[in-house]
C-alpha cells in the first residue's frame, strides 16, 4: 500500500524540472538499471555519464501535447517516474506510449508502481484525451504479469529482439491498454 503522503506531479516543459529533481530522476534511473530493472539501460552498471544525457534528451522533448513526465512523490522525495508520449500524426494521435516506467528499488512492494500506472492511465485519458496506451516490455523479468494485473493485454512479441548478452536473448513483449473512445474509459 502506498503511503498516505504519495502524490503525483507532471513535467510538461523542461523548465518544470529543477536541478534537484533532475538529479533525483538520474539517481533513480541509475539505481533501477543497476539492480537489473528494464528501464532503458540493458547493460549495467551505468552511472551519471549514461543516465544524465538520456534524461536530458527526454526533458528537451517535454511538451503538454506530446511528452510528459509523471513523477510519484512521497512528500518531496521522488519514488518513481515514467514518460508518457504521443505522436500528433492524425493516423495515430489517439494513442500514446509509456516509457521508462520505474520505482526506486528501496520502495518496491509498497504499491507505488501500481499507483503510478493508474495515475498515468488517468492523465492519458482525462488530460491528453488518449483512447489507448501501448508499451514494450522486456520478457523474463515478470513485467507481463505486473502489467496484466492492471488490465494490459499482450498483443504480440518480437522473439529474441533484445540481446542482453551472449546466449541471453529476450522477447520484447508488446502490450496494450484500452482507455475508451474520446478518452473515456470503456465500461
Amino acid at each position: 500500500m502506498p503511503s498516505d503522503s504519495l502524490s503525483f506531479a507532471q513535467a510538461t516543459t523542461p523548465h518544470d524540472i529543477d536541478p534537484d529533481r533532475r538529479q533525483a530522476l538520474i539517481d533513480c534511473w541509475i539505481d533501477v538499471s543497476n539492480a537489473g530493472g528494464a528501464a532503458g539501460f540493458p547493460f549495467p552498471p551505468i552511472d551519471e555519464r549514461d543516465a544524465a544525457p538520456a534524461l536530458d534528451a527526454i526533458l528537451d522533448n517535454l511538451s503538454p501535447r506530446t511528452c510528459r513526465l509523471l513523477l510519484a512523490l512521497d512528500g518531496d522525495d521522488l519514488v518513481g517516474w515514467l514518460a508518457l508520449r504521443r505522436d500528433l500524426f492524425a493516423l495515430i494521435s489517439h494513442w500514446g506510449t509509456l516509457h521508462h516506467v520505474q520505482t526506486r528499488t528501496d520502495r518496491r512492494g509498497q504499491g507505488i508502481g501500481i499507483a503510478l500506472m493508474e495515475k498515468a492511465q488517468a492523465v492519458a485519458r482525462d488530460e491528453m484525451e488518449l483512447e489507448q496506451l501501448h508499451l514494450a516490455a522486456r520478457a523474463g523479468v515478470g513485467l507481463e504479469t505486473f502489467y496484466g494485473r492492471l488490465g494490459w493485454k499482450e498483443i504480440g512479441r518480437r522473439p529474441g529482439a533484445l540481446r542482453l548478452g551472449p546466449g541471453d536473448d529476450r522477447d520484447e513483449v508488446l502490450m496494450f491498454l484500452e482507455l475508451g473512445a474520446g478518452g473515456r474509459a470503456r465500461s
